[in-house]
């Protein structure tokens, strides 16, 4: 028995569900600037992938960089993500982020690697399959629901 082809959306219009290859492009791209940052002790290295998550955030996963480049190295899914939930995923890295690089040009060495570390584990995660801001989402989602119900 064969199944009907699948249609699949290749471009980078991406309005409510983003391609999984897409996202995992955008996890791999953090996770070697991470990476390059800690071997290199140049912790200053995460403006660029802050600089990628910014713009994404501003003008869609079509200016990605990391998407453009490191997509390509995943297979194409017919599985996608929320948009929603990567906005929120988004908002995290971006926050993570900036603690980091905040911390460390205060010379708050140990704040920047907490931000950092947490960033790595979130990251190494979700290319593993499981989305840590996903989780947190559906809590804060299901806080907002009980609230709303008991008033």
């Amino acid at each position: 028995m064969e199944r009907p082809p699948v249609n699949l959306n290749l471009s980078f219009d991406c309005v409510d569900e983003v391609p999984l290859h897409r996202v995992r492009g955008n996890q791999l791209g953090i996770l070697l600037s991470i990476i390059v940052s800690v071997l290199t002790g140049q912790l200053w290295i995460l403006l660029l992938p802050l600089a990628v998550q910014l713009i994404s955030r501003t003008y869609g996963v079509r200016y990605n960089l990391f998407v453009r480049v490191l997509s390509p190295l995943f297979p194409v899914s017919v599985r996608t993500e929320s948009r929603e939930l990567l906005r929120f995923n988004n908002l995290l890295a971006i926050m993570f982020l900036a603690i980091t690089l905040i911390a460390y040009a205060l010379n708050l060495t140990v704040l920047s690697y907490i931000g950092l570390g947490m960033l790595t584990v979130a990251v190494v995660l979700a290319l593993c399959g499981f989305c840590m801001g996903c989780f947190m989402y559906f809590q804060w989602k299901q806080f907002l629901h009980r609230r709303k119900a008991s008033h």
